[in-house]
């Protein structure tokens, strides 16, 4: 089937994202009916056990939970599937529309069906216009659905230059734009058929090893040499070595990581039963059923790319797909964060998704919250420890949405908040992070006195609000001088000794990133109602700082 231009025009992206989300709670399901299975089979054992009977019992109960076990990864599949066909299309309707609106005020029509024609000026409109009222039309458009042709001039008059090759423009992008269309159309039915055919022998796999001590290209590579069943028997046998490899392709990682979230909300769930006054259960329960609960909303899909429950914990959650974005921002929280405490960091990456798209509809856009690493707390953040631990982790993480991406390379934005900055100034630093533009937010400092120690000044971007706290912090060698003049109380936050507490840019881990003689792309943030509020306003929808997010994220607007 070829998509028309008035199926794309008419399309509808909910519907599809509807459908994923049906097939993501079926997923939720089949999980908890593998889990209930699970403990039936275990109570039969120890109640029922020798005899013929007790065997064939048992062994039918295990091949069906087998089958149970591969179950939910495989409705996941058609889950992600249709998100990415969903989000492909509502990308391609705004790439129409934007081409059919660079129309307007020009002589370009663009009829009901797609054909792009010239109308001709009326006669003394223009000297290098001709005249008449005549009109031609550009390309057969057999996508399109219409059937003339025509050079771009009529008999009656001439069109002007700048029209027919608005026009030939326009034409070249609807049929691009169609195109693009029914490929992820006919990809996305053919996925789709194939795991239904797959499910009449219930998605069974052979056993395969992972393998060890390779490369990010080699682990790539081995990846696209499994058959799907392989890939699906990793996923569900072998969640916690697939949930954390960078190379392996976002799809099958969102898949094993969500079965590992589940897995320790079973366990949780289980301690606080057994323990109702154990609050540290309890409240890593509830931060990780918030978290449960966000990767179940319709749009934008989010994707856990990385899960681990043993400390503080990690998580990495991408709003959108990576694998397919033509954008992509990492964003690394600051210190304090941690399982217990991250919503607000969500919404951070969230809004930042929401706003970036908003800017560029015509392209897709991933915002990723970065909590692979652990963050310090209190008196920890003054010391470098925690950012350069950090340093291979987010490395690798970047290397691997490289790697993984299909297409051309996306746009890659790592953008660090606070004590984050300095994670990814550390990183930056002692190598070569993949990154286009990397932006520090309300920064301590980057490890670095000038953005010339970072690979190229021109791509780093900084911004801090006038009252942001982080303006408060001494240099450690400020620091010894304020104990020394005055006791603590010279150095402490908020103090009124402009000459010790920002009165400077040498803040506790180098030079502020902000201040002109760092040499960053410096931008503007708005205030806070105090110095802490400042500190977390950079993703509020209604300050300056976000619009130049947006735009650092999708580059310069590129209109048809």
């Amino acid at each position: 089937m070829t998509i028309t231009y008035a199926q794309l025009r008419d399309a509808d992206p909910a519907r599809w994202h509807a459908g994923a989300a049906a097939w993501r709670g079926l997923s939720r399901r089949a999980d908890e009916h593998a889990d209930d299975l699970a403990g039936h089979l275990a109570r039969v054992d120890r109640a029922w056990s020798g005899g013929t009977a007790a065997d064939a019992a048992r062994e039918a109960g295990a091949a069906l939970a087998a089958r149970l076990l591969v179950t939910p990864g495989a409705l996941l599949e058609a889950d992600q599937l249709l998100s990415r066909h969903a989000a492909r299309i509502a990308v391609l309707r705004e790439r129409l529309a934007a081409a059919v609106d660079a129309t307007r005020g020009s002589a370009v029509r663009v009829s009901a069906v797609g054909d792009v024609s010239v109308v001709a000026p009326p006669h003394g409109y223009g000297d290098d216009r001709g005249s008449g009222s005549g009109h031609g039309r550009l390309g057969s458009g057999s996508r399109r659905g219409g059937h003339g042709s025509g050079s771009g001039q009529s008999a009656a008059g001439a069109p002007g230059q700048a029209d027919v090759a608005l026009a030939v423009r326009v034409a070249a992008e609807i049929d691009a734009v169609l195109a693009a269309a029914d490929r992820s159309d006919q990809e996305t039915a053919k996925a789709l058929h194939a795991l239904a055919t797959a499910a009449r022998t219930g998605w069974a796999g052979s056993p395969v090893a992972v393998p060890s001590g390779v490369g990010l290209l080699q682990l790539a590579q081995w990846w696209a040499g499994l058959s799907d069943a392989e890939r699906r028997w990793l996923v569900a046998h072998r969640p916690e070595q697939i949930a954390g490899l960078d190379g392996v392709p976002v799809t099958a990682r969102d898949r094993a990581n969500r079965d590992l979230l589940d897995r320790e909300l079973d366990r949780l769930r289980e301690a606080v039963a057994a323990s109702p006054g154990d609050t540290a259960a309890r409240t890593r329960l509830d931060a990780l059923s918030g978290l449960y609960h966000r990767l179940a909303a319709v749009e934008p899909r989010a994707y856990l790319l990385r899960f681990s429950a043993g400390g503080d914990g990690r998580a990495v959650v991408s709003f959108g797909d990576p694998d397919v974005s033509d954008n992509v921002a990492t964003y690394v929280p600051g210190a304090g964060s941690s399982l217990d405490a991250f919503e607000g960091e969500l919404d951070r990456a969230a809004t930042l998704q929401q706003a970036a798209t908003a800017r560029a509809p015509g392209e897709g856009t991933a915002a990723i919250m970065w909590l692979g690493y652990d963050a310090p707390d209190g008196l920890d953040a003054a010391r470098d420890d925690a950012a350069v631990a950090a340093r291979p982790e987010l490395t690798s993480f970047q290397a691997g949405l490289a790697a993984t991406h299909e297409g051309g390379q996306a746009r890659l934005t790592l953008i660090g908040h606070s004590y984050g900055s300095l994670a990814v100034g550390v990183a930056e630093r002692d190598g070569a992070v993949v990154a286009d533009e990397i932006v520090a937010l309300g920064s301590p400092g980057m490890g670095v006195d000038r953005a010339a120690e970072l690979r190229d000044p021109a791509h780093v971007w900084a911004s801090t609000a006038p009252n942001d706290i982080v303006r408060f912090a001494p240099s450690p060698g400020e620091a010894v001088v304020g104990v020394l003049a005055g006791g603590p109380g010279m150095v402490a936050l908020g103090s009124a000794s402009d000459a010790v507490l920002g009165g400077n840019a040498d803040l506790w881990h180098g030079t502020d990133p902000s201040a002109a003689e760092f040499g960053a792309r410096a931008f503007p943030s708005k205030a806070g109602a105090d110095p802490v509020d400042a500190h977390a306003s950079y993703f509020d929808p209604a300050g300056p700082a976000l619009r130049t997010l947006a735009g650092i994220v999708t580059g310069p607007a590129t209109p048809p």
